[in-house]
């Protein structure tokens, strides 16, 4: 067998199984309510995982230790194999650029048109002229099928599900590896959350994205993941595929998932 594709193979192997996420051993508290302990969770690349729980059982707050907007009280926070909390900010900036977020309700910059908000993050590198910006924004209006005249439009003059899509475009305005999504079809109705999976699914396949999200919907849950971290007890108490949910015996996930097991056993 020839070498080189053996050194290839091996290659792209490791590439697969590489941690893009990893959290270790993280406690969170806010005064006297402990939020996490000792909650540990690996994603690996391109997986698709969905991030679920009760209400106020803190995923929203792991996506923030996860994206840097917030830290743990302790245990590590590794992405890309790098502790963002204890880098030079040069580094760190650099490190943030690897991935991108979509929050709850896009998040978008009210007095800025739509272009203007997905050129933000790119006008913010200092590295590219207008022409160039203007051609990217462009590009990235496309991937999440906008037309080119909606760039003018203000966020209050577009709808829900077209403030997600430019949410979403500025996500991946700089190329990123990782995309978090905190409730992604939340507001939508069925047919703009099942358009909106979609595109999330496509992207992911054409880019090679890893996906982290959080979803109180059990349809985009079925539709969208391929594994699923459930948090309950302030750590993670299952991490499997969709297939090994629906087998779990343990009574949290039997009760929380009632509503859906017989799809899950249809998988």
């Amino acid at each position: 067998m020839n070498e080189d594709f053996i050194q290839n193979t091996l290659k792209n192997q490791s590439h697969d199984q590489e941690i893009i996420c990893d959290l270790k051993n993280i406690c969170t508290e806010f005064g006297d309510n402990v939020v996490h302990h000792n909650l540990d969770l690996k994603v690996k690349r391109e997986d698709i995982i969905a991030l679920v729980g009760r209400s106020g059982c803190g995923k929203t707050t792991l996506l923030r230790h996860i994206i840097g907007l917030t830290k743990p009280l302790s245990g590590k926070v590794l992405l890309f194999g790098e502790n963002m909390q204890t880098m030079e900010r040069v580094a760190q900036r650099r490190l943030m650029n690897r991935f991108g977020v979509l929050f709850q309700q896009g998040a978008l910059f009210s007095a800025l048109s739509i272009f203007d908000n997905i050129a933000f993050p790119l006008r913010e590198l200092k590295q590219f002229d207008e022409s160039v910006i203007y051609q990217l924004v462009m590009h990235k209006l496309t991937l999440v099928e906008l037309e080119p005249r909606n760039a003018e439009l203000l966020p209050a003059e577009i709808s829900g599900g077209m403030i997600k899509r430019v949410g979403l475009a500025r996500a991946l305005a700089l190329e990123p590896e990782l995309l978090v999504l905190d409730e992604p079809t939340a507001g939508l109705d069925p047919d703009r959350s099942h358009n909106f999976i979609d595109l999330v699914k496509q992207l992911k396949k054409s880019l090679g994205l890893t996906v982290i999200f959080v979803t109180h919907d059990m349809d985009t849950l079925v539709s969208l993941a391929e594994r699923v971290a459930v948090l309950e007890d302030k750590h993670i108490i299952e991490d499997c595929s969709l297939q090994e949910l629906a087998k779990s015996n343990h009574p949290f996930v039997i009760n929380f998932f009632q509503s859906i097991r017989s799809r899950l056993e249809g998988l």
